[in-house]
């Protein structure tokens, strides 16, 4: 798996909040979107481009609550919640889409556009160390969620689930978690 998508995560996560910030002075709000979607869905980057309009918003104009898609690779639904941070970048963003037409595609862009975005923004604040591309947004998606619930063996258990990974192993490789790391932490908890 790692041979296939030789990226890292966003580990810092003064990172992610720099390159929101940069984004948002910068006024780019598709890539802004891009980004904070990325981050908070763990869509793979061809499922992260296939989302239209109607995805994120109602006839009305009106932030979704979730949305599904069928995902490329699997051909599952996966269902997404519209986290608090979303529908804050969806607010940010609404006026570069066009709210008339729910079939437009929210990111018309190619993989290569998308992995020059996340590869300019992590260079611009400061992460020289690791391959960022636009896998890294789903490897940061995973990574945090894990860190956010107490890297504990649940929480990687929900990440794997939330990753469609088979297996937790899987998981343990492509967030570059080694075994003995979690195996570390479960020594260390002594309750």
């Amino acid at each position: 798996m790692s041979g296939q998508n030789p990226t890292d995560p966003i580990r810092d996560i003064r990172a992610i909040r720099n390159i929101k910030n940069m984004l948002k002075q910068e006024g780019k709000k598709v890539e802004y979107l891009f980004f904070v979607t990325g981050i908070n869905s763990g869509l793979r980057t061809s499922d992260h481009r296939s989302l239209t309009v109607g995805s994120l918003w109602d006839i009305d104009g009106n932030p979704q609550k979730s949305f599904s898609l069928r995902t490329k690779k699997t051909g599952k639904f996966t269902p997404t919640p519209i986290n608090d941070s979303i529908q804050e970048a969806m607010r940010f963003s609404n006026d570069a889409f066009p709210l008339y037409d729910l079939d437009a595609p929210l990111f018309p862009i190619t993989r290569q556009t998308a992995s020059r975005w996340v590869k300019k923004w992590c260079e611009v604040v400061g992460l020289d160390e690791g391959i960022y591309a636009s896998h890294s947004l789903r490897k940061t998606f995973g990574l945090q969620l894990w860190v956010q619930n107490g890297k504990s063996f649940e929480a990687l258990l929900h990440v794997s689930e939330a990753l469609g990974h088979k297996d937790v192993t899987t998981t343990l490789t492509y967030l570059g978690i080694r075994r003995q790391d979690v195996a570390k932490m479960q020594k260390a908890l002594n309750l």
